[in-house]
């Protein structure tokens, strides 16, 4: 629900392209590929209920969980036949209320 709601938000709120959606490699996993112009954004998506403790992508994204976002970013750009001039990865949040409707979401662009 969380991964559908955050692309839903990209695509028509900020005009990205969806590219590709849960991408893997190795032990990694992408979440959301997309293109803001000419840039790639590899986005981490974390859903959460609207009364949780933990309120930021800064305390649900550990540093070891970005070296593994890294890391698969760059298993994708490998993968491509020509390099887009920039990229960078984002977190969007995803709050959910008790009913399952979206309450919130936030971006946090260029978190890596």
């Amino acid at each position: 629900m969380g991964e559908r709601a955050a692309a839903k938000y990209l695509r028509k709120e900020l005009s990205m392209d969806i590219l590709a959606r849960n991408f893997r490699a190795g032990r990694g996993e992408i979440d959301i590929v997309a293109r803001d112009g000419n840039c790639l954004v590899f986005v981490e998506v974390k859903t959460r209920m609207e009364n949780a403790q933990v309120d930021g992508y800064f305390s649900a994204v550990s540093p070891r969980k970005m070296r593994v976002l890294r890391r698969t970013s760059l298993a994708y750009l490998s993968f491509l036949r020509r390099r887009p001039p920039s990229w960078r990865i984002d977190v969007v949040e995803v709050r959910h209320g008790e009913d399952g409707k979206v309450k919130s979401i936030s971006h946090f662009p260029n978190v890596g």
